[in-house]
């Protein structure tokens, strides 16, 4: 892939890596906190924002488990001095895809809305875990197993955060 590379196709890449950062993920998160609150949706609000930032903890817990180096840096497009695996960028970004989509699906709302917003965040956390492997900054694996993991801590997390709640609110 290195020498394939074109200018203006690193460019692009570049700016949707840039969304998949630590700040493009809260300030994703938050956004998505307050509308679910401005539809009354306050738990799933209270839930997503637990899910991503327990996972955040996980998947730093997780590179300094693993240790794996990047790859080399002729062929890294982006000077990065933390570990390799788990991809950051594809894991929180498939966790955030997951837990919006589990929580919008148990909202009341169109299906149409659900699936759109579910192609929009899905499409994106590809995008960006495919900007990784591009820049040079993850080896393939890194990266799915980034969203493997992403996806599945958001959906349980969203689905228990919510369930815990729903007890609390009950006694």
């Amino acid at each position: 892939m290195v020498d394939h590379r074109d200018p203006v196709v690193t460019d692009i890449v570049t700016v949707i890596t840039t969304v998949g950062n630590t700040g493009g993920v809260a300030l994703a998160t938050i956004a998505v906190a307050v509308w679910f609150v401005t539809r009354g949706a306050r738990p799933h609000a209270l839930a997503l924002v637990v899910t991503m930032l327990l996972g955040w903890g996980l998947m730093n817990a997780l590179k300094y488990t693993f240790r794996r180096d990047r790859p080399p840096l002729p062929e890294r497009l982006v000077d990065i001095s933390t570990f390799s695996f788990p991809s950051g960028h594809a894991m929180m970004s498939a966790m955030f895809a997951a837990a919006v989509v589990c929580a919008l699906a148990r909202m009341d709302l169109p299906r149409k809305r659900t699936r759109a917003a579910a192609a929009v965040v899905t499409a994106a956390s590809l995008l960006i875990g495919f900007s990784r492997v591009y820049l040079g900054a993850h080896w393939l694996t890194d990266v799915v197993a980034g969203w493997a993991l992403g996806a599945a801590f958001g959906a349980a997390g969203i689905v228990l955060v919510l369930r815990l709640i729903s007890a609390r609110a009950g006694r």
